[in-house]
């Protein structure tokens, strides 16, 4: 007796042990198959990078603009009109800061290049009488090394734009289909997500829909929140710049408002380089000012405004948010660190909705099919309840009546 227990005990340790064997082997399986998609879907759409960016920019864009549109038609304003009006007078402002931009720039160049010769001499004299003691000579051999790898680097950031944008006519065949396509998407009520919907199996639009709209959702806080707080950001070092006395101050803030929708790098970066400027304009005391109140402002705006403004619309962890922009800067340059964080977010939001509002098999009250599962015997005499069927257009079983609420 003691020995069939111990056999029929040994027998259930193996099959356990083989069962644990068979899942692990599943999910690796499946696993190498969701990477193995996901890679061939990168190279797919880096080989169509121009339609690909200039989609993923027309859908950010028309997040921001279309809750406008939303607010205009509510109040009786026919949608048409109102998605004109919003997308001329959006792209308007866009072109608009751009060009003030870009005039500011142009306007101060001559002050920058000033200020960077005048910290050249500076350091040309400080190499020759400081504790370097270099001569003239080594001073002119050093200076002569830095152009040409200035030169070269010029080169090389020159020869990447226009790998990326191989000619004018690509740059503006993907200005006017993002513009295009961004007036489509404000114009739509909604119809081309029903015709994705309906491309999908009955029985699994419900799960569609309501992962759809929790991905727009999560698009629409986080493209607002993102704005707002790069807004926030840099009109906060404006005052700080002006009191340092740094030209080139709007300049600055367009900078630190673009790093700003980088998640941590971008900031970062942004910080580097308005530390550079300080210190070749001001000296060493305003480069570290300009660091300690860009870290002061960047620390009140993680622990108090961003959690107000952004809610619960947005979660992930900052190791998340860090390794996330690292890869999408790996996969795809600046462009895939600005969108690597909203994707994140969206599939995490999309998976945690789509969970949520699948019902359990053992649900009485479930609405999804389950003719192709064994029924459970009721315990008690069932209420009387409303049936609804549910069709199977991809099949040819018969309708079958689910209990609803």
């Amino acid at each position: 007796m003691r020995a069939e227990m111990d056999l029929q005990e040994r027998h259930d340790r193996t099959t356990a042990d083989g069962d644990a064997y068979h899942a692990a082997a599943l999910l690796a399986g499946r696993s190498l198959l969701i990477v193995g998609f996901l890679y061939v879907l990168v190279l797919l759409l880096k080989q169509i990078g121009l339609v690909t960016v200039t989609l993923t920019v027309a859908v950010m864009l028309s997040a921001i603009l279309e809750p406008i549109v939303g607010v205009l038609v509510r109040r009786g304003v026919p949608r048409w009109f109102a998605a004109t009006m919003v997308f001329l007078l959006g792209i308007g402002s866009i072109v608009g800061a751009l060009w003030f931009v870009v005039s500011e720039v142009t306007g101060n160049t001559g002050v920058l290049t000033t200020r960077l010769q005048e910290a050249a001499m500076q350091v040309s004299t400080w190499l020759q009488n400081g504790p370097a003691h270099m001569s003239s000579d080594q001073v002119e051999q050093l200076q002569g090394q830095f152009t040409s790898r200035l030169t070269v680097a010029r080169g090389d950031v020159a020869d990447g734009a226009l790998a990326t944008a191989s000619s004018a006519f690509n740059i503006i065949t993907g200005a006017i289909l993002c513009l295009f396509t961004l007036l489509f998407l404000l114009l739509d009520d909604g119809q081309i997500w029903r015709w994705v919907v309906r491309l999908f199996p009955a029985r699994e639009r419900l799960r569609v829909e309501t992962g759809g709209t929790a991905a727009w959702r999560t698009l629409v806080a986080y493209m607002r929140s993102t704005i707002v707080l790069a807004v926030i950001n840099a009109l906060s070092m404006v005052p700080v710049m002006m009191i340092a006395g740094l030209d080139l101050v709007v300049p600055l803030a367009v900078l630190l408002f673009l790093g700003s929708l980088i998640p941590m790098i971008g900031m970062v970066i942004a910080g580097a380089v308005l530390m550079l400027v300080a210190l070749v304009l001001q000296g060493p005391l305003t480069a570290v000012a300009m660091v300690v109140a860009l870290f002061l402002v960047v620390q009140v705006e993680g622990n108090l405004i961003n959690p107000y403004i952004l809610g619960k619309a947005v979660q992930i962890h900052p190791l998340v948010i860090l390794a996330t922009v690292t890869g999408g800067t790996i996969v795809g340059g600046a462009f895939g660190a600005f969108v690597a964080v909203p994707l994140v977010a969206v599939v995490n939001n999309v998976f945690v909705a789509v969970r949520a509002a699948t019902p359990s098999p053992e649900d009485p009250t479930s609405t999804i099919c389950t003719c192709h599962r064994t029924p459970r015997t009721p315990t008690t005499e069932p209420t009387p309840t409303t049936a609804t069927s549910v069709d199977h257009p991809d099949d040819q079983r018969e309708p079958c009546a689910t209990a609803s609420t």
